[in-house]
């Protein structure tokens, strides 16, 4: 598995590499050479003095080459060490290479798009491209992934402190309907409170805190408020991740063949779920209880179609 990534790495450079033409390498490694002697700036109509860039005419073109080919020519060196003749007739070399590729309408238009796109850097095998250029593809995963993951930390963000807002409310309206005091009244009794905001809360002596409502008969109903009704962990779920491509499926196959991805989260109220459970307990031992104060002190009797009764002792 090490050994897989490095494999397609360099494989996916070797086929960038292999997709340069013959002529593509020409100009590239002519701009490398003119770049180093004349300045990493240095474009081919720079060297030519022609200011309109590749917009220049072709007679254009001819007539900067020749002035500047009479400017060059190694000829006009009758003095000068042996090095310095080496370096103007390679020089003088590279200008007619950088003529016959400005000329030929070809090269000049493959030298044009690199000139206007970047041209790709050597890396010892081939010549590649040194910044990634991201496609349409590339660029709508990205941000997907960066608008989902925002998405999801903002959904977590935002439970934690609806949270601790509801923890904060509730300790409010029980220091004021106890007169300031975080104990419940030795009396017992359950307290209303009214807040600026329009509502009213009920506190029971167990600290317990409801918003006083009314139903549609107009009967007052107690809706408990507990932080643990809100998710503070939200699951994937909830988040684009899941919800945009569900959401997609849902719209097309899963709307054709019948086959809907529910994107509803459960969530159960720990505190809600105990306190039901204990009730529960608590109702079936009462029922329990119940039987067995109903088969005190009564007779088992078996009928003869097998069913089984109680009934009174010493009653016939």
């Amino acid at each position: 598995m090490k050994l897989f990534v490095p494999v397609i790495f360099f494989s996916l450079l070797a086929l960038v590499a292999a997709n340069w033409a013959p002529e593509d390498y020409e100009i590239f490694g002519l701009n490398d050479k003119v770049r180093r002697d004349l300045g990493p700036e240095t474009t081919f109509y720079l060297w030519l003095g022609l200011a309109n860039g590749p917009k220049s005419s072709r007679d254009a073109i001819n007539k900067a080459y020749r002035k500047l080919s009479r400017e060059l020519h190694p000829d006009k060196l009758k003095k000068g060490s042996r090095s310095v003749r080496k370096q103007a007739e390679d020089r003088f070399q590279r200008l007619s290479l950088v003529g016959n590729i400005l000329k030929d309408p070809n090269l000049k238009k493959r030298y044009d798009y690199f000139l206007s796109n970047g041209f790709p850097k050597w890396k010892g095998t081939g010549y590649y491209y040194s910044r990634f250029r991201p496609g349409l593809g590339f660029t709508l995963v990205v941000l997907y992934v960066l608008v989902s993951t925002l998405q999801y930390i903002s959904l977590r963000i935002g439970r934690k402190q609806d949270f601790k807002r509801i923890v904060t409310l509730k300790t409010e309206i029980k220091t004021q309907a106890w007169g300031g005091s975080f104990l419940p009244p030795l009396d017992g009794s359950a307290r209303r409170v009214s807040l600026p905001i329009g509502k009213d809360f009920h506190v029971s002596p167990a600290g317990e805190v409801s918003l006083i409502g009314t139903n549609s008969k107009g009967e007052m109903v107690l809706d408990e408020l507990d932080e643990y009704d809100i998710n503070t962990s939200p699951g994937l779920k909830l988040s684009f991740f899941f919800r945009i491509p569900a959401g997609i499926w849902n719209m097309t196959f899963g709307r054709i063949r019948g086959l809907a991805i529910n994107t509803t989260e459960s969530y159960v109220n720990p505190n809600r779920a105990k306190k039901e459970a204990m009730e529960s307990l608590q109702q079936k031992q009462r029922q329990k209880e119940k039987a067995q104060k109903k088969t005190q002190g009564s007779e088992k009797v078996e009928l003869p179609n097998g069913k089984v009764m109680y009934k009174r002792k010493g009653k016939k």
